[in-house]
């Protein structure tokens, strides 16, 4: 299943673009290590990674959105999970990807948008046959990963955000985003940064493809079960 708000690019953009750039920059967490891990597994929560072809998401359940996050729930239908992702504005919000609005998106310094799903369902069902990895955090790292996402939103003086264009139910809605998007910090550059920000060990520098975002994730869950409390 595809959601609104993920776009997928003809592969023949991305061949004319990226191949350079990824000879380069391999999106590659050699040398970081975990932070913030638990001290026991009852400490222990999750979160998801979930490729949507070029972009990449981040998933909590609900019960986790806490003061940081539980705003948008304003917005949107009532789910079990919301994923969160960052993106070019134009880009993102369209709904028919022009060579134009690729371009623009590609070459230019472009406002962001952040996007936010209201998952009636499990990531799994919801996403069934996706790439998607569940990564367990410390509650500290919980902490400091929600307050990335939320650092990620703009909002007025009266702490509120700007939402954008929404689902007709309320499945997903766009609001506006701090930062700028551009070819060195993308979608999953900023994926990246994110679950840095929670102690998962991620190159936070050249991660530009979902590839590369699930490549570490995976390599993450695997070091995390080394390390992980026996109990």
């Amino acid at each position: 299943m595809v959601k609104p708000g993920y776009r997928w690019v003809p592969k023949k953009w991305l061949v004319l673009l990226f191949v350079p750039l990824v000879l380069l920059l391999t999106g590659c967490a050699a040398g970081k290590t975990w932070k913030y891990l638990p001290a026991t597994r009852g400490e222990e929560r999750s979160i998801y990674v979930i490729a949507h072809g070029w972009h990449a998401g981040v998933a909590l359940p609900a019960e986790e959105l806490g003061e940081e996050l539980g705003f948008v729930k304003q917005y949107l239908r009532p789910g079990r999970y919301y994923e969160f992702g960052w993106g070019e504005a134009e880009f993102y919000q369209a709904d028919k990807v022009t060579p134009s609005i690729f371009l623009r998106a590609v070459f230019w310094r472009n406002p962001s948008v952040m996007h936010v799903f209201s998952m009636p369902a499990t990531p799994a069902g919801q996403f069934g046959g996706a790439d998607m990895v569940e990564l367990k955090l410390s509650e500290a790292g919980l902490k400091h990963l929600k307050d990335s996402l939320r650092a990620s939103f703009r909002f007025d003086p009266a702490h509120r955000p700007y939402p954008l264009k929404g689902g007709t139910l309320g499945e997903y809605r766009f609001f506006r985003a701090q930062g700028e998007y551009l070819i060195t910090h993308t979608c999953n550059t900023w994926t990246a940064k994110v679950l840095a920000s929670g102690g998962v060990p991620m190159d936070t520098a050249f991660t530009l493809r979902s590839a590369g975002v699930m490549r570490q994730v995976k390599a993450a869950r695997k070091e995390y079960l080394r390390l992980r409390p026996s109990e």
